[in-house]
């Protein structure tokens, strides 16, 4: 069970994420406060995209940007936690062994590499919003053991938390990438994220349920989601 000084930690942590000037988001002060909550000593941030790779680490005397680039680089077409964000569309806090047995990882090469440069096996990956066939990740490791059930819970609580900053992060630095949806799949979303169901929305707009739903297909490819509730988080960051 976490000690009460860690519970206010996370407390603050989720009241200071709330309040955080979009502008102002710094993944290295995040990643040294979910360090802090959840006692790692390493912390680490890969993303896997079109236009290429990028690799962030803490401590950065240790886990330089160099460092992480070239291990996420070597990895990602091997290592089983990066594969699976990158093709599907779940963007769920995760650990390894969610994806693969310990005994598997321990023995692959790309588990030793890792190991290596960041000094744990298992990890717990918090993934950021981002289209199929990307990843956005912060990953926390110990060498010592897993996380406990209670940890994945708070860190699960915290996630949407951080999902939202980040897209509204993103919004405020505009980029030709950056999603667009049409006018009709923003009537759709906004009605969807406001609790209608499926057919009430359907009856709102004189459409069917299939058109509906055919929108919101569109709309999580578009904004790298798979949920409701990951698509209201969007669309709350942007307004």
């Amino acid at each position: 069970m976490l000690s009460k000084n860690r519970y206010d930690q996370v407390i603050d942590l989720a009241v200071e994420l709330v309040t955080m000037n979009p502008a102002e988001i710094d993944y290295g002060w995040i990643a040294d406060s979910l360090q802090q909550v959840l006692e790692c000593p390493t912390a680490t941030f890969s993303e896997v995209g079109k236009d290429g790779v990028k690799g962030l680490g803490w401590p950065e005397t240790r886990l330089t940007s160099a460092t992480m680039t070239e291990v996420t680089r070597r990895n990602m077409e091997r290592h089983p936690l990066i594969q699976h964000y990158v093709h599907t569309t779940d963007r769920r806090p995760l650990a390894v062994t969610d994806v693969t047995t310990m005994r598997s990882w321990r023995s692959s090469a790309v588990g030793s590499d890792i190991r290596s440069v960041t000094g744990f096996y298992d990890h717990l990956a918090l993934p950021l919003l981002s289209p199929t066939g990307t990843m956005r990740a912060f990953a926390l490791g110990r060498p010592d053991g897993s996380f406990t059930a209670q940890e994945r819970e708070f860190v699960e609580r915290l996630h949407p938390v951080l999902i939202a900053l980040d897209s509204r992060a993103r919004l405020a630095r505009p980029t030709a990438t950056a999603p667009r949806l049409t006018p009709r799949e923003e009537q759709v979303l906004e009605l969807v994220a406001a609790g209608l169901s499926r057919r009430l929305a359907a009856r709102r707009l004189r459409v069917s349920i299939r058109t509906v739903d055919k929108h919101l297909e569109t709309i999580y490819r578009k904004l790298g989601v798979n949920s409701h509730m990951q698509a209201a988080l969007w669309l709350r960051g942007s307004r």
